[in-house]
């Protein structure tokens, strides 16, 4: 009841009551009753998760136990989920689920990757009998994968203490099982800030290629260096000392390439490679996370930092995220990592992020030739009406100085709004378009009043 008239109801069934708030505040009623009078105790007949687990080992308390628990990062806390939900189903017919922490009951979820669900526990312990994990010994394995205030997540080995070293190499060939497991590699994906790491897959423009985004070989030869490094010579050159890692660094003015260039190369590669595009809160907070994270995937590694000048500044303004880009970028020289990062200007950057070692190739993507500006201008016009009555060297020789690529694609959109009912795109439409400026964003001059 609310309101001036209203008054309190006793609570007289103390666990339905607990079980209709949230888990959060369920547990913290539960421990402050457990300190004051233990007005809280669930109902006898609730198994807690220590009482589960001593029951299952044969002990009188699950303290004559050793717990071995190893951290969940942001990913493993899928990976070793799936992983552990592999076993149980490996070992259904003699395996034993109890609760997780305290006594909350066991509880699984799904996960959806890309085009895949995978179903897995979420909080929860499980008893494996001798000959299963350990020859000749029990253990339990217990899972929280949720993180609030109050919580980490872990993954815990339960067993008696002469199995101590066992159970030590059972958590370590399920770490290793859930790296075999992961869903992440091989996939492009979408580095972003989220109360730390969270990777999400993404989807790559499938229209650009090397022969429709126009831009200096040079650019491409650079990348390739790369590319080669980590794919092809790495064991030869972390054999020798020379570190198998590698970054290039794409400058040039807005609208001529470098998010394209990205796009192609990450298309070319992903599947062979797994690739992570990083958000700007992400470098600036945690691109070290993110760098041992891609470590662990293992196989080769095409990390995207685009206008990285964003969020990483030079030291003489604020530094804003120059020590993170610095310490991710000097982690591991034997990584197969390649970092093609872009920027506008690179004099926006400190010094000590752009050397040799950190970024070892910059390369700068200028505003196309007029014979450049006809390859892109036919690459957009391919598969239009008219296209091939189209004189793209008259129109590339018309337009002014530092015409980027996107303002060439913006003149063939207007063209094709533009056009009659025909559609057709003539010379000479692209010439008006080109003439009136209007391709141009730019905003006047003067104030309104």
């Amino acid at each position: 009841m609310s309101g001036r008239g209203a008054r309190r109801l006793p609570i007289t069934d103390v666990g339905a009551y607990l079980n209709e708030l949230p888990e959060d505040a369920r547990a913290g009623l539960r421990a402050l009753g457990e300190l004051l009078v233990g007005v809280t105790a669930r109902p006898a007949g609730a198994e807690s998760a220590d009482r589960f687990t001593a029951r299952c080992l044969g002990v009188a308390d699950a303290g004559l136990l050793v717990d071995e628990d190893r951290e969940l990062n942001p990913v493993s806390r899928l990976t070793t989920a799936v992983a552990l939900a592999e076993w149980v189903t490996a070992h259904s017919e003699v395996v034993e689920i109890g609760p997780g922490e305290r006594a909350q009951p066991p509880k699984w979820t799904q996960t959806e990757i890309g085009d895949r669900t995978y179903r897995h526990p979420q909080c929860l312990r499980v008893h494996f009998r001798a000959g299963t994990l350990l020859p000749d010994a029990g253990c339990v394995i217990g899972i929280e994968t949720r993180q609030t205030a109050m919580r980490y997540p872990e993954v815990s080995a339960f067993v008696t203490p002469e199995h101590q070293d066992a159970v030590r190499a059972v958590l370590d060939r399920l770490g290793d099982r859930a790296n075999e497991l992961n869903p992440y590699r091989g996939r492009a994906l979408r580095a972003s800030y989220t109360h730390g790491l969270r990777l999400t897959v993404t989807d790559l423009p499938i229209t650009a290629s090397r022969d429709t985004v126009v831009v200096d070989e040079q650019v491409w030869r650079e990348i390739d260096l790369g590319l080669i490094a980590v794919r092809d010579r790495h064991e030869l050159l972390n054999t020798h000392g020379l570190g198998a890692r590698r970054g290039v660094l794409l400058c040039g003015p807005p609208g001529t390439g470098k998010s394209a260039v990205s796009a192609v190369i990450a298309a070319e590669v992903v599947g062979e490679f797994t690739v992570i595009y990083v958000d700007a809160d992400a470098g600036e907070q945690l691109l070290s996370a993110v760098v041992e994270e891609a470590q662990r995937l293992g196989g080769p590694i095409l990390l995207i930092l685009e206008d990285v000048d964003l969020w990483c500044r030079d030291r003489a303004t604020d530094g804003g995220g120059l020590s993170e880009l610095l310490q991710a970028m000097d982690i591991a020289a034997e990584a197969r990592i390649l970092t093609l990062a872009s920027t506008n200007d690179p004099a926006t950057l400190d010094r000590a992020a752009i050397r040799t070692g950190r970024f070892d190739a910059i390369v700068d993507i200028g505003y196309p030739t007029r014979a450049d500006a006809a390859r892109i201008l036919a690459a957009l016009l391919t598969g239009l009406p008219g296209a091939a009555g189209v004189d793209t060297h008259a129109v590339a020789a018309a337009l002014p100085e530092h015409t980027s690529g996107s303002d060439l694609r913006e003149i063939v959109r207007r063209a094709v709004l533009a056009a009659d009912d025909t559609g057709l795109l003539t010379t000479s439409a692209l010439l008006a378009e080109v003439g009136s400026g209007r391709y141009r964003a730019t905003p006047t001059e003067g104030m309104y009043l």
